[in-house]
């Protein structure tokens, strides 16, 4: 992997990874994370496997810029980086948060991408309590700071009785002190805003895949097979005795999930 640097017009640098490869993907994280949530997939992936791994803004080592915070902004970096390092015909998968920039994505740059993961995540826009739950969240962090706030996540995360979940925990707690409370209160932000995409999904040509833990509680499987439904091209994965966290939790069951849809968009 080389660590590469983008610098955007509104002063933000976008920290990502790169490994040159056949059939690249395109890995965007989860809130909270980084580009380091992906290790275990990516070590299940085929090692000639080409990757761009982001840190999203506000995320890692990418910082916020000026503008107003949005999934769309999150979006146009994405952009920016294809646009620079032009990856032959890339891939394109998302978890949760990464989830939401990929759909921002598509609706931004149709025709971008030969193939979509949508993993842990959902079309709709938040509703009147989700939007409540997000400023529930800018109170604690308020209070609490950043380790309060991503304390009282991982409880939705991860399955506790999962095997490995306190080192998954401690992971996360890592990654989390890199966003701190102006990331957080940030991405809060752009989360509460964000459109509803299945306008957007059901435009898309592209095979795709929606990827879900079956013990989900934030985004749960009837999520994921709405938008395989609205997908033209889209099926749905259902991963047993898996929570919010899938890349972490599973992250060979994501894995295959991922090369199936590679194969299927080399077809």
């Amino acid at each position: 992997m080389t660590d590469r640097v983008l610098a955007t017009p509104d002063g933000a640098e976008i920290a990502y990874r790169v490994r040159p490869g056949r059939d690249p993907w395109i890995l965007l994280h989860g809130l909270g994370c980084d580009a380091s949530m992906w290790d275990d997939v990516v070590a299940d992936l085929p090692p000639d496997t080409g990757l761009i791994i982001p840190d999203l803004r506000g995320h890692g080592g990418s910082t916020l810029g000026w503008r107003i915070p949005s999934i769309d902004l999150w979006a146009e970096d994405i952009a920016a980086i294809i646009d620079v390092e032009r990856p032959d015909r890339p891939a394109v998968a998302g978890l949760s948060m990464g989830g939401y920039t990929s759909m921002a994505l598509a609706r931004l740059r149709p025709g971008l991408v030969r193939a979509w993961g949508f993993v842990s995540t959902q079309a709709r826009s938040d509703d009147d309590a989700g939007k409540r739950r997000r400023a529930d969240g800018l109170t604690l962090l308020r209070r609490q700071g950043w380790r309060g706030f991503a304390e009282g996540l991982v409880p939705l995360l991860f399955a506790p009785a999962r095997a490995g979940f306190a080192a998954q925990r401690d992971r996360f707690l890592e990654m989390a002190a890199k966003v701190g409370e102006t990331g957080f209160a940030a991405t809060l932000y752009a989360l509460a805003n964000r459109p509803d995409r299945r306008e957007a999904l059901a435009a898309l040509r592209e095979p795709s895949v929606a990827v879900v833990g079956a013990e989900d509680r934030l985004t749960p499987p009837d999520r994921a097979h709405e938008i395989a439904a609205i997908t033209p091209h889209g099926r749905a994965v259902v991963l047993p005795g898996v929570a919010h966290m899938s890349a972490m939790e599973d992250p060979r069951g994501v894995a295959d999930a991922l090369i199936s849809l590679a194969q299927s968009g080399r077809d």
